[in-house]
């Protein structure tokens, strides 16, 4: 009796045990594909574009954009921005000076300790003469999920020629596309229809620089850990750091763009990017859910196969017991 029992126990084990590991096996490779397939976030775009305004009208109007310390995953970078401009007839009162970013942007309070995060000199007899900054703020439209950067200042006597640069942290422009893979937008004006309202509130009749009025430089350093797989339009160079890192640079982009008409209020510098970690981590998911999976459904076909033969001598064993 004994050795009846433990022979009936052994052969539930057989039954029992393929089955149950199969399906674990196979629920665990169901898991690991579908964390291995990320259902792509929606790509925000925005009609406003980067552009400069100012409370004065302004000549030869140039600003670079240094997009850096991009951190993907986070949708963060920080942004390096410097700006040249001629002014010709200032007054007394003090001028305002702005930037529209297609981002949720945080002026940084300084980046050295002597150090300002929104500059600006005046150049005389080459020589950088510091203006005072009266006020700078950041006005972020939350709706839109762009940023309105400003600056209050008072012009010098006798300066026609500024320039200077500012700081600042950005959000919102980087979306994930799949699991290691993300799309870096960033708008450019390119019409009228492309300035928020909120402008004219901070300064009202303002003067707008895009397109032709405006010389524009974008500069990306690529992140580490990452590879470029798409980019639109392509770049007018690339450089490579002292650091090993790459930067990827676009220049006049305010003239790019298509002979639509009427013409887009903005135009969108695409960057499409691979984090190689992840990517790594994306293949090893989808071989150990074909592997689960392949030696879980082998054990639940070795299970039923146990089952059916059971129940096939149970048959033959209950039939002549009838007869």
């Amino acid at each position: 009796m004994p050795s009846r029992i433990r022979l009936s126990t052994l052969r539930l084990l057989v039954i029992f045990f393929p089955l149950g590991a199969g399906l674990f096996l196979t629920v665990s490779g169901v898991a690991k594909l579908n964390e291995a397939n990320i259902i792509p976030l929606e790509q925000w775009t925005t009609p406003y574009g980067f552009l400069v305004f100012s409370s004065t009208q302004l000549q030869n109007v140039e600003s670079h954009v240094w997009i850096e310390n991009i951190n993907i995953k986070d949708d963060a970078a920080l942004f390096n921005i410097p700006f040249s401009f001629r002014l010709t007839n200032a007054s007394s009162e003090e001028q305002i000076l702005g930037f529209q970013l297609p981002c949720t942007a945080e002026l940084l309070d300084t980046l050295e300790p002597s150090e300002s995060s929104f500059i600006i000199n005046g150049t005389k007899e080459d020589d950088l003469v510091p203006v005072e900054i009266v006020n700078k703020r950041t006005v972020l439209v939350e709706e839109e999920r762009i940023s309105i950067v400003y600056a209050k200042f008072a012009a010098l006597q006798d300066i026609v020629y500024y320039s200077g640069h500012f700081y600042c942290t950005s959000k919102g422009f980087i979306s994930r596309q799949g699991f290691s893979t993300y799309n870096l937008v960033f708008s450019i004006s390119k019409s009228k229809p492309s300035t928020h309202e909120t402008v004219f509130d901070y300064c009202p009749n303002a003067y707008t620089y895009y397109g032709k009025d405006l010389t524009l430089l974008v500069g990306l350093t690529v992140p580490q850990g990452c590879e470029i797989k798409r980019m639109q339009p392509s770049p007018s160079g690339e450089h490579v750091l002292g650091d090993s890192c790459t930067r990827l640079v676009w220049y006049n982009l305010t003239e790019f763009g298509s002979f639509e008409f009427p013409h887009p209020a903005s135009e969108s510098l695409i960057v499409s990017m691979e984090n190689l970690v992840e990517s790594e981590l994306r293949n090893r998911l989808f071989f150990d859910s074909g592997l689960y999976m392949g030696l879980g459904v082998g054990l639940i076909f070795s299970g039923i196969h146990e089952v059916l033969k059971v129940a096939s001598e149970v048959r033959s064993h209950v039939e002549p017991s009838k007869q």
